[in-house]
C-alpha cells in the first residue's frame, strides 16, 4: 500500500551538485527511479547539499537507498570521486491529513527561499514550484522537445526503461510534469489562488492550528521536516520575508563554477577530487581573501573537512 512520506537526504560535508548537468542527471535518475519502482514523485527541492521529496511509496526506504546509489554512481565517475555521497541515513517522515500534506508541500516547494537561494518559492529553479498551476499563473517555460526514444537514450544510462508520456526538454532532461504527480500536488490546494497565498505565507502558530484539524499526526513543521539545529531553523524562518536574499552574493553552484574551471585549470586538474590538500588550501585561502565567501561555503564546494 502506498502512503505518503517525506524524504530527504543530506551532504554538509561537500556539496551534491557542482553544475547544470548534475541537476537534470539528478531528475533524469529520479524518473527513472519513480517508474522502476512504482513510486509517485509528488514535490521535490535539490539544494546544494540536500534533497528534499514528497513520495507517495510503499516502499519509501528502498526508493531513497536506490536514488542515492544511482546519483553517487554518477557523480563519482564523473568527478573522480569514491565513497558514498552524503550523510550514512535517510531522513523519513510520514504525512497523513489533507493539511498535514499541503503544509508539508509548502515547507518543500519554499526550501530556496528558506535557505536564501531565491527571494520567492517561484524564483529557485530546482524544484517544483512553478510547474503547479503553471498556466494560470503564466509560467509555462519548460517546454518539451520533439525526440524519439531514440533521442532520448542518449542522454539516459544503458537499457534505461521508461514510459512514452515522460518528455525531455531540449537539454535532455526530464520535464518534471511529465512524471511527477503534479495535478496530485495542486488538489491539496484547491486553486492557482490559494496556492500563490500559501507560498507566500509567512509560519506561524496558525499552521499548527490548521492542522489539528486534520485529526492525524503530529503537525508539520519547518523543525520536523529539516534536519538542522535551531539556529539554522531560525534564520530560515526569517528568511522566509525573501528580504535576505542577495542577488550579487555567489551562491554554490556559482562557486563551483569558478573552482572547476579556473583554478583546476591551474593545477592541470580536471577534478577537485584530484587535488591536494594543500593545493584545496591554497585554493581557499584565494576564495577567502579575493572573493570574501563565507568559509562554510569555501569548505563544502571544496570538500574540505570541516
Amino acid at each position: 500500500m502506498k502512503e505518503s512520506y517525506h524524504i530527504c537526504f543530506t551532504s554538509h560535508e561537500e556539496v551534491m551538485f557542482r553544475d547544470l548537468e548534475d541537476h537534470g542527471v539528478f531528475l533524469n535518475l529520479l524518473a527513472l527511479r519513480a517508474f522502476s519502482m512504482d513510486t509517485e514523485i509528488v514535490v521535490d527541492a535539490e539544494m546544494s547539499t540536500h534533497v528534499h521529496l514528497g513520495i507517495f511509496s510503499g516502499t519509501p526506504q528502498q526508493f531513497a537507498a536506490a536514488l542515492r546509489m544511482s546519483y553517487s554512481k554518477y557523480f563519482n565517475k564523473k568527478y573522480d570521486r569514491k565513497g558514498r555521497m552524503g550523510e550514512k541515513y535517510t531522513f523519513q517522515l510520514k504525512i497523513e491529513g489533507h493539511v498535514h500534506q499541503m503544509i508539508f508541500q509548502n515547507y518543500v516547494i519554499r526550501n530556496g527561499l528558506h535557505h536564501a537561494a531565491s527571494a520567492t518559492a517561484l524564483g529557485y529553479p530546482f524544484c517544483c514550484a512553478r510547474d503547479l498551476f503553471q498556466e494560470d499563473i503564466g509560467l509555462v517555460t519548460d517546454l518539451p522537445a520533439k525526440m524519439s526514444r531514440e533521442d532520448i537514450h542518449v542522454f539516459l544510462p544503458r537499457h534505461a526503461e521508461f514510459p512514452d508520456h515522460y518528455q525531455m526538454n531540449e537539454h535532455g532532461v526530464f520535464i518534471r510534469r511529465s512524471f511527477m504527480e503534479i495535478r496530485r500536488a495542486e488538489q491539496y490546494y484547491g486553486s492557482p489562488r490559494n496556492y500563490l497565498y500559501q507560498i507566500n505565507r509567512l509560519t506561524d502558530e496558525s499552521w499548527t492550528r490548521e492542522q489539528l484539524n486534520d485529526g492525524t499526526g503530529l503537525p508539520v513543521t519547518i523543525q520536523s521536516i529539516e534536519p538542522a539545529d535551531e539556529k539554522s531553523i531560525t534564520q530560515m524562518l526569517k528568511n522566509e520575508s525573501g528580504r535576505c536574499f542577495n542577488r550579487t552574493r555567489m551562491q554554490d553552484l556559482d562557486v563551483c563554477r569558478l573552482i572547476d574551471g579556473d583554478f583546476l585549470s591551474s593545477y592541470g586538474a580536471t577534478s577537485i577530487y584530484q587535488l591536494t590538500e594543500s593545493q584545496k588550501k591554497a585554493i581557499a585561502q584565494t576564495l577567502y581573501f579575493e572573493y570574501h565567501l563565507p568559509e562554510g561555503q569555501i569548505k563544502r564546494c571544496l570538500a574540505l573537512p570541516r
